[in-house]
């Protein structure tokens, strides 16, 4: 009878330990079902990726969905994301991602429409024109949320520029004024005034400008930005390529010239530019090393609140220059006209893939990171690499003035801005299937042209030819529809 007691106890214990087994189970079932993976890649610092992470945990707490970050580095993100066009075994829900990475996405069909509810809860109508129409639509349909509006503009140093000896000495060398360069060309002459002596009383030598040049997207992007005051026609919104026949433009006499000048201002930065990064250019400029740089919007944030800016409050700001022609790239000619356009190149933003089994739980997550509260938050930090993309980032200035701007200082930053998204003519990233391939096969031609390997010609009809092949590799008739539909046409 003790033998049968025993029996039955063990029984018992058995069949506890299978129920609680079962229901652990259920529960790692219930944990992985709950789950979303987020693929953003690791760039210097916590730029973009520092902020995800912060609020994946914060999301997690709240709601008990499970996030999985995924950071790879900058190219390995582009492979992995390429990677899972093809393989169903490798799922991301979300992906943060710069424009440019959203032709293939778009072009492979594997993003999800944002739904009207998602718009709603971000407040869509809060959300730029200029990135609506041109960043988050493909199709004229929308595909990305707007984590990061990029903008690129001029910085200055306002206090060196007013200086009356500086003011007096340039107009006797130049016979005009100084003021922030309305052309290239003013550009130029600036930077060669002050290039070469202690123009700050440091008792160090500065130069006049820092620009990136180093090998790799961000100095394509720098390029393009100047290129397009000489080759963007106002009337024309494609750039990169004829929008009917995909043949590229790159050698046109517009980018030619373009790339002439930006080579020729390099002699009156510091003598390492030829190896400045985006982050070098900011470093030398926050570092009072030169009067001027070209930037995205993080310049300011960075030279308001960084530990290293010796700049506060001495920084001035400016819309880009422009060229007194451009060419028309319809009629092979220059139009004698004054042109200025905007860049809005390099924005990071937020996709769900069509795919996603827990698509609802991606576009929470999204909704969270691309909301009005938290982007009003982030574009005040210069350690996020977020800028602003709203109506609402442009009218609270005691947000600015937490961070480290003055009142005016924060005022006149945020004007030239939203001059700058209001600009009629504005140029895009690349936005079709092979951008990677069409931005790094520019990037290595440029180089030879900037080391003095090759003329500026010569570096660009090879880039053309290489330009024709990848466009033909990824046929050339799909190629011009999806560029059709990345320039909403």
């Amino acid at each position: 009878m003790k033998f049968k007691r025993i029996i039955s106890y063990i029984t018992s214990i058995a069949l506890l330990l299978t129920f609680i087994g079962c229901s652990e189970k259920k529960e790692d079932t219930k944990v992985q079902k709950d789950t979303i993976t987020v693929i953003v890649p690791k760039l210097g610092g916590k730029l973009i990726r520092g902020a995800i992470l912060e609020e994946a945990k914060k999301f997690e707490e709240k709601t008990g969905t499970r996030i999985r970050v995924v950071t790879p580095s900058w190219i390995d993100t582009i492979n992995k994301i390429n990677e899972s066009l093809n393989d169903p075994k490798i799922n991301f829900d979300m992906f943060v991602i710069i424009t440019s990475w959203g032709g293939s996405l778009l072009g492979e069909n594997q993003v999800a429409v944002v739904p009207d509810w998602v718009k709603k809860r971000i407040d869509w109508d809060d959300v730029l024109p200029v990135y609506k129409n041109n960043i988050l639509t493909w199709g004229n349909k929308t595909y990305a949320l707007p984590y990061d509006g990029d903008c690129i503009n001029l910085y200055y140093r306002k206090d060196v520029f007013k200086n009356k000896n500086n003011q007096k000495n340039f107009l006797k060398e130049f016979g005009y004024k100084l003021t922030p360069p309305k052309t290239w060309k003013n550009y130029e002459d600036i930077a060669k005034f002050f290039n070469g002596w202690d123009w700050d009383g440091d008792g160090k030598v500065e130069y006049g400008i820092a620009g990136s040049r180093l090998k790799g997207y961000g100095s394509v992007l720098q390029f393009f930005t100047r290129a397009a005051a000489y080759a963007k026609h106002p009337d024309d919104k494609a750039y990169y390529f004829d929008i009917d026949t995909m043949k590229a433009r790159i050698n046109n006499e517009g980018f030619i010239k373009a790339l002439e000048d930006y080579i020729s201002v390099m002699k009156y930065g510091p003598k390492e530019i030829l190896n400045f990064s985006p982050s070098d250019v900011r470093k030398s400029f926050i570092s009072g090393d030169v009067v001027m740089a070209i930037d995205w919007a993080n310049m300011g944030t960075m030279a308001a609140n960084s530990e290293i800016s010796v700049v506060r409050d001495k920084v001035g700001y400016a819309e880009l220059p422009g060229y007194d022609k451009v060419f028309n790239s319809k009629t092979n000619s220059w139009d004698n006209i004054y042109n200025s356009p905007s860049s809005i190149s390099g924005n990071w933003t937020i996709l769900v893939n069509k795919n996603s089994k827990q698509q609802k739980l991606a576009f929470e997550f999204a909704a969270h990171m691309t909301s009005k509260k938290l982007t009003s938050k982030l574009i005040t930090l210069g350690w996020t690499g977020v800028n602003p993309s709203r109506y609402s980032h442009f009218k609270d200035l005691s947000a600015w003035a937490d961070s480290g701007f003055s009142q005016s200082s924060a005022k006149e930053y945020l004007g030239v801005i939203s001059k700058s998204l209001s600009n009629k003519n504005v140029m895009i990233d690349i936005r079709i299937p092979g951008s990677s391939q069409y931005y790094d096969t520019l990037s290595y031609g440029i180089n030879l042209a900037l080391k003095g390997e090759v003329s500026p010609s010569e570096a660009l009809n090879s880039v053309v030819i290489k330009w024709e092949g990848i466009t033909e590799s990824l046929n050339r008739d799909n190629q011009i529809r999806l560029y059709k539909k990345s320039l909403n046409k």
